[in-house]
């Protein structure tokens, strides 16, 4: 028993830095930073109709912090297209803070689902922006979602989510 034991401790030894580097920032990444606002909303039972807008209403308090912005969209197999377009927008008690359409894809070129979750129900997480975004009044901004495609009814669409995490000064 002892030479085994002293096998595996050479074995461990052998181990490449990279692959200890490797475990280190799996175990960090694991213990992730909870989000201070995280939310999903409904969009409607059979399908997204153009003319319906989907709203968080988000408190700031921290005018100094950065937050990474992220927006979830869970789909299921009844989405008929590769990608979505969406007409985004955040407002303020001041007005339009920002506002873009924007292109998501949600299948490959050969329709293998890109989110991810078991069955018929994909979760896709995209950053609402590139980089961190800073709010530079504390109050309530409204972030607002509405789909732009070709098609008054979109199948397939189930939720819409929002999620913003305040980063680590050290970020």
């Amino acid at each position: 028993m002892q030479k085994n034991a002293g096998a595996i401790l050479i074995s461990l030894k052998m181990m490449p830095k990279s692959l200890s580097l490797i475990g280190v920032i799996l175990l960090l990444a694991s213990c992730g930073n909870q989000p201070m606002y995280e939310s999903y909303q409904r969009v409607s039972a059979e399908q997204w109709h153009q003319d319906s807008a989907v709203t968080f209403d988000v408190d700031i308090t921290d005018t100094l912090a950065a937050y990474q912005v992220v927006w979830y969209l869970r789909n299921t197999d009844d989405y008929p297209f590769k990608n979505i377009y969406l007409f985004r927008e955040v407002t303020s008690k001041r007005g339009k803070e920002f506002g873009d359409t924007a292109e998501f894809f949600l299948a490959d070129d050969y329709g293998k689902w890109l989110g991810k979750g078991v069955g018929e129900l994909k979760t896709n997480t995209w950053p609402f922006k590139q980089g961190y975004l800073r709010f530079n009044h504390a109050g309530t901004y409204t972030f607002t979602f509405q789909q732009a495609m070709r098609t008054t009814n979109l199948l397939g669409v189930k939720d819409i989510g929002l999620g913003i995490f305040k980063l680590k000064e050290e970020e």
